[in-house]
């Protein structure tokens, strides 16, 4: 077996989360790195960026020449026939989030998966974020007792964020659906299966695209559990938050900003508030995750955030989609 970094990988897909996944790639010194695009000017905007890769200008060139792992950075329609390719060619796959736009393919794609011996790892790279993994074990550790609630909140004015946004896949198809981290993390947290789900979504800012801006979602949860989301790309400043609220206190995780993150935990038995201030990078998650993954397939251990779990947010936003109750303003 191959140790990890002498694995010849595949990226399919040089828009901006692909670039990313070959920057860091490159830096944890996997040497063998491929890529295709059908379009020119991004295959060579990636070249920029890590000069030694070798391009293709289709994804068949590419699975040809038989790579042991594949990275999926495609727009979401295109991820599960692309996994299933990849899958059928002999590859491990790692594929961006979400896996899919719906649930419909992911049975036939988890049972060639089984049927190949071959990974598939989501890339639900918020579970890697330090932060974020600190309240995971301070749940854990039961220092606000039983979670009762999680409230999520993700809101950005695109516009500023990305000034092409109106020529964006999500845009375009599942607008702030695409933000689907949030509703990972909810269910993430609360460690049991979703029960119900209600939502209310739909255009209402001024940013002019037709795709849902404005999500407002319920979630509750088997066991005396409920999450609220909300999800937005309109809004300044930029804000992201989770809140974990339990029946011995409540932990809060802030990072409007990439760089710095603040954890404060408030417990019953304490009756004060803690703040910890946490310096980050954003690739720090995007490593963790990469590594985790090649690590699983080196070693041949089962990948944490499989298929089974990257389907339950997408069950969640096919649940929101189906109950047709978009709101144009």
């Amino acid at each position: 077996m191959k140790q990890w970094r002498d694995m010849s990988i595949l990226i399919a897909g040089c828009g901006s989360i692909g670039r990313r996944h070959a920057r860091v790639l490159a830096g944890l010194g996997v040497a063998d790195l491929r890529a295709c695009d059908p379009v020119a000017a991004q295959r060579e905007a990636l070249r920029t960026e890590v000069p030694l890769v070798r391009l293709y200008e289709s994804y068949e060139a590419g699975l040809a020449d038989r790579p042991d792992v594949v990275f999926i950075c495609t727009p979401t329609r295109e991820h599960v026939p692309m996994a299933m390719a990849a899958l059928q060619a002999g590859c491990h796959v790692f594929c961006e989030k979400p896996l899919s736009e719906t649930t419909q393919g992911l049975d036939e794609l988890a049972a060639l998966a089984r049927a190949t011996g071959r990974q598939v790892m989501v890339g639900l790279c918020f579970r890697y974020h330090d932060g974020l993994l600190k309240a995971k074990r301070y749940l854990e550790a039961s220092r606000i007792g039983r979670l009762v609630a999680v409230r999520a909140l993700m809101g950005e004015h695109l516009p500023e964020v990305r000034p092409d946004y109106r020529n964006l896949f999500s845009t375009q198809h599942s607008g702030v659906f695409d933000l689907i981290h949030e509703i990972d993390l909810a269910i993430w947290y609360a460690r049991q299966p979703v029960r119900q789900v209600y939502c209310l979504s739909g255009t209402y800012s001024d940013i002019g695209i037709q795709a849902p801006d404005l999500a407002e979602i319920l979630i509750g949860f088997v066991d005396r559990c409920l999450a609220s989301v909300h999800l937005d790309f309109f809004q300044r400043p930029r804000r992201r938050q989770t809140e974990l609220i339990g029946t011995e206190g409540v932990i809060i995780v802030e990072f409007a900003r990439w760089d710095r993150c603040t954890v404060s935990t408030y417990e019953a038995g304490r009756g004060r508030w803690e703040h910890e201030e946490l310096i980050t990078d954003r690739d720090d998650m995007f490593r963790a995750e990469d590594r985790e993954f090649l690590q699983c397939v080196a070693e041949g251990r089962p990948v944490p955030c499989d298929i089974a779990e990257g389907r339950k947010s997408v069950e969640v936003v096919e649940q929101c989609a189906s109950m047709s109750n978009s709101s144009s303003i």
